[in-house]
């Protein structure tokens, strides 16, 4: 997992030309942000997270426009995004397109989860961005962007039931309520959009097997690369080992030197078939042994050595890690 997200391309070359549409040169955009744009018109790459929040930055700076985040994601069109966006179109119905967009967001982006909920009447997407990467206009043109999609698999003038957001109400409110026509909630503790489950009965009238099979057998491909990082493990050990003895090797806390959510951290350690716990047992244990080994090993500083404020704790952590009691196991090694 790369401490330094990216995200598709794609979406960086549809910010891009969107501002550039309002009335900016691409010069400037270019000397402001230090964006190629020759590499924006490459296909199927990845661009790192922070530059593209650059270009937000120089939006807001250079232009009158107090919704953008919201008129882009209006116009976004899923035939436009890459593997995505074309495996959503093609799916059999709008709950397997749904599922599809939560399965690759990956591709999307590295910096954001989505987490789906279901009630009796509404399907609800959840969307958690780290502070780092968390920009207003972001969220904006997740929301107005993914509704849009909903609305062109459904070929319908249908609207959300319903939206909260982690930031202030806008100035830019009205926009907001001629948009999406729905309850919204500013200063939420979460980011999330609903529907009405009736939305799932929609079909592709279009569908075909051959095409969906085709599309999604390709959106795997590229999924699997980018989850192919054999230094995964070894680098969330290497940081819970150089944490134990600052007591700062949480779950919550590798995860934010990570620079990702809980929930990533969790979601990877899982396709690796591995618990975040496993992999905290397992480092305390090479740690206590590789200390026992020293021959001026120091018993008593042994347990705060490997993130044990309780020597209890550790001793009985210990006998169920080697059969031994520390001791034991120092005099027989």
């Amino acid at each position: 997992m790369s401490a330094t997200p990216y995200m598709a391309i794609e979406t960086t070359r549809e910010l891009f030309d969107r501002i550039v549409s309002y009335g900016v040169s691409p010069d400037r955009l270019r000397e402001d942000t230090g964006i190629d744009i020759e590499l924006l018109q490459q296909s199927e790459k990845r661009f790192p997270v922070e530059q593209h929040l650059k270009l937000w930055q120089v939006a807001e700076s250079l232009l009158p426009h107090k919704a953008i985040g919201l008129l882009m994601g209006a116009e976004s069109n899923p035939s436009n995004r890459g593997i995505v966006g074309l495996t959503f179109l093609a799916s059999r119905n709008l709950k397997d397109a749904v599922s599809n967009k939560l399965r690759y967001t990956k591709i999307l982006a590295d910096h954001i989860d989505l987490e789906y909920l279901e009630t009796e009447e509404a399907f609800v997407i959840r969307y958690s961005i780290p502070d780092p990467y968390f920009h207003p206009n972001e969220i904006e043109r997740v929301f107005s962007g993914f509704f849009n999609w909903v609305k062109i698999f459904t070929k319908q003038n249908i609207f959300p039931i319903g939206l909260a957001f982690q930031y202030a109400k806008p100035a830019c409110i009205k926009a907001y309520h001629q948009y999406f026509q729905c309850p919204m909630e500013f200063g939420h503790t979460e980011n999330h959009i609903a529907f009405s489950k009736d939305l799932f009965a929609c079909k592709n009238l279009a569908y075909n097997d051959y095409l969906y099979g085709i599309l999604q057998a390709r959106a795997e491909s590229v999924l699997t690369r980018l989850d192919q990082d054999p230094d995964f493990l070894v680098n969330v050990r290497s940081t819970i080992a150089g944490r134990l003895c600052h007591g700062n090797f949480s779950a919550d806390e590798v995860a934010e030197a990570f620079n990702v959510s809980l929930r990533t951290l969790h979601r990877k350690l899982k396709e690796y078939d591995v618990t975040y716990q496993q992999i905290l047992d397992e480092v305390r244990k090479d740690m206590a042994i590789a200390y026992l080994n020293q021959q001026d090993c120091c018993h008593k500083t042994l347990p705060y050595l490997v993130g044990y404020a309780d020597s209890r704790a550790f001793q009985r952590a210990f006998k169920r890690w080697t059969g031994y009691s520390p001791r034991q196991y120092h005099q027989l090694h």
